[in-house]
């Protein structure tokens, strides 16, 4: 299956050091970070270490300036101050930050640095190596041996440069002991190349100690990192809910207040006899104000949804065209223009992409008190994917209030709205490009909004072209313009199974107001005791009852019992399983909350019915 927009797959970032070890980039990023670690520690000054280093060397020039030559121990002297006050006065600077090539750079100019220090150290086995006396030559072997010992933990922590120093320091003596030294000066010699090997195994076996506990440090705190980011991002997340709950909370609570309020307008219109247009008017207000309560409860369900990824993709070729012509013809009142190629066929989730065009157009209508809004699609060639690289452009483009630049993020909100500060509900509830926001992330799109106060608004995107071999989905048929309903035939009984009192009374007053014959119980079990199956015409089952059995499941024992019985699953959690499981079995399915309109098309379908 071709994927919905391959070009928006977010690109691949290296990973830190807290990341997965096994993955090869978090490989390299980890011993890249360790590498920059070692060699900062191997340059931090060590003061009082070179203080004391330089008093011991003083003590063994002197020693030797005493017992073998003065000029030749001043010389040694002289390079070891030399060096010393190379390494305390002028210490190498690393950049920051570090990249592999000035990582390198530092590497090789430290390994320099301490290869000069140790050469001058070493060079004692060289300028104070006595030929004529066994004696200073064992006692130089001993303290040049003493020296490597203290340069293998004191030099450096880099490999490299510490495994140099050791060598640069022994092979003086150990060459002039093979050279020139008597027999017994020649075995120093050779236990002094041996240490030379087992230093540098112990060098390699210390640095990597060394480079697993940094390895394991730098872990610590990517992860403890990672902790508190995450506990800001939780924090955040938790303010981000109580703002939307707020909010929530706030524009529902307005139409609730409102029907609440008509109720008892109408309640006093009707006991004190009030004439028939102002009680429609109070109806009006009362269906305006459900109205608005119903949509902005199918908007928090539909984010819910999305959210939970509760409506899986199913990419496939979507014929645009038709597509955006029906949601112009929806949108009324000749305001919505098109101009689209015919054959524009895009790669994506035909349900979803309607939804999203849905909301840029409903969206774009409400914010254009005056003029027109266009929705327009041209091709587009994407640099770089060859052949495969085809794609359409599609906007949505208006002339209305406009917005502001530094709004065009916030826009994107959830109950974000510019320009309606005083939360008219006539103007939605600030969810619409919320749900257009969620529904790019699903495809893979981004949509990219240009627009400027007083100037309008153009929201626009990218989809991928269908295959030039795949069939474009069929467009949905269009519903036919309303027409006054039929009349019902007087006495239809309908089964009623509902535990909601509320609504199960409102079902019954509506049921009754039309003629027909309701039959209402609060469980399955109660209704399958108590109703008189053979004489139901319908039965509406509330999918969540009490007791052991649930609407499905009373549905399968009324078609058992009657199968020509019309059914109906009612209930607000119908999704596509239950959908799909109610066309298997010739039910129908109304979400709640039920339409009226709905649930008149499906009492004329009852009655039509035949029976068997």
């Amino acid at each position: 299956m071709k994927p919905l927009h391959d070009s928006a797959a977010p690109a691949a970032r290296p990973a830190s050091a807290g990341g997965n070890p096994e993955a090869p980039g978090a490989a390299r990023d980890d011993g890249f970070a360790i590498q920059c670690e070692v060699l900062r520690i191997s340059v931090q000054p060590i003061g009082p270490i070179l203080a004391v280093q330089y008093l011991l060397n003083c003590g063994i020039a002197a020693l030797f300036a005493w017992q073998f030559s003065l000029p030749l121990s001043l010389a040694w002297l002289g390079l070891i101050t030399l060096v010393t006050v190379m390494r305390a006065f002028v210490p190498q600077r690393l950049p920051e930050p570090f990249t592999p090539d000035s990582l390198r750079r530092a590497q090789r100019v430290h390994v320099l640095r301490t290869g000069i220090w140790e050469l001058a150290h070493g060079a004692a086995g060289v300028l104070l190596f006595d030929p004529s006396r066994i004696e200073l030559q064992l006692l130089l072997g001993v303290i040049v041996m003493g020296m490597t010992l203290s340069a293998a933990f004191s030099v450096s922590f880099y490999t490299p440069a510490t495994q140099l120093a050791i060598t640069l320091l022994l092979a003086p003596i150990i060459v002039m002991g093979i050279w020139l030294g008597p027999p017994m000066m020649i075995a120093v010699a050779v236990i002094g190349a041996g240490l030379t090997a087992m230093m540098w195994k112990l060098v390699a076996e210390r640095s990597r100690q060394l480079e697993e506990n940094i390895g394991l440090r730098l872990n610590e705190r990517t992860l403890r990192e990672q902790a508190l980011a995450g506990l800001r991002a939780s924090e955040q997340a938790q303010a981000e809910r109580l703002r939307f709950f707020s909010a929530a909370n706030h524009d529902l609570r307005q139409p609730v207040m409102a029907i609440g309020l008509q109720a008892e307008v109408l309640r006093q219109q009707l006991r004190e006899g009030a004439d028939t247009m102002a009680v429609q008017h109070t109806v009006g207000s009362l269906a305006r104000a459900q109205q608005a309560l119903e949509g902005l409860t199918n908007q928090l369900l539909e984010i819910g949804r999305i959210e939970a990824a509760a409506d899986p993709l199913r990419p496939a070729a979507v014929a645009l065209a038709p597509l955006l012509h029906e949601l112009a013809r929806q949108a009324g009142e000749r305001r919505v223009l098109v101009r689209c190629p015919s054959d524009a066929v895009a790669w994506s989730d035909a349900v979803s992409l309607r939804r999203v065009l849905a909301n840029l157009v409903d969206n774009a209508v409400k914010f254009t008190p005056a003029g027109r809004v266009l929705l327009a699609v041209r091709a587009r060639r994407r640099e770089g994917e060859g052949e495969g690289g085809a794609a359409w452009r599609v906007e949505v483009r208006d002339s209305g209030i406009g917005i502001a630049p530094e709004a065009h993020e916030r826009v994107f909100g959830d109950f974000e709205q510019i320009g309606n500060v005083e939360r008219n509900l006539q103007r939605g509830h600030g969810l619409g490009l919320a749900i257009v926001r969620r529904l790019a992330t699903q495809l893979g799109i981004e949509v990219v909004l240009r627009s400027a106060p007083g100037r309008g608004s153009v929201f626009a995107f990218e989809l991928a072209a269908a295959p030039a071999d795949a069939a474009p989905l069929a467009p949905a048929a269009l519903k036919p313009p309303p027409e006054a309903a039929p009349a019902l035939r007087p006495g239809l009984a309908v089964l009623v199974v509902e535990d909601n009192a509320v609504v199960a009374d409102s079902l019954q007053s509506l049921l009754r107001q039309w003629g027909a014959q309701p039959r209402v119980y609060g469980s399955a079990a109660e209704a399958l005791a108590l109703a008189d199956l053979q004489a139901l015409d319908l039965a509406l089952c509330d999918i969540r009852l009490p007791g052991a059995l649930d609407g499905i499941a009373l549905a399968t024992r009324l078609q058992q019992l009657k199968p020509a019985l019309a059914i109906s699953l009612v209930s607000a959690d119908i999704d596509e399983a239950t959908q799909r499981l109610a066309n298997e079995r010739g039910w129908h399915a109304l979400r709640k909350p039920v339409q009226p309109a709905e649930l008149h098309a499906l009492l004329r379908r009852a009655q039509q019915a035949p029976t068997r």
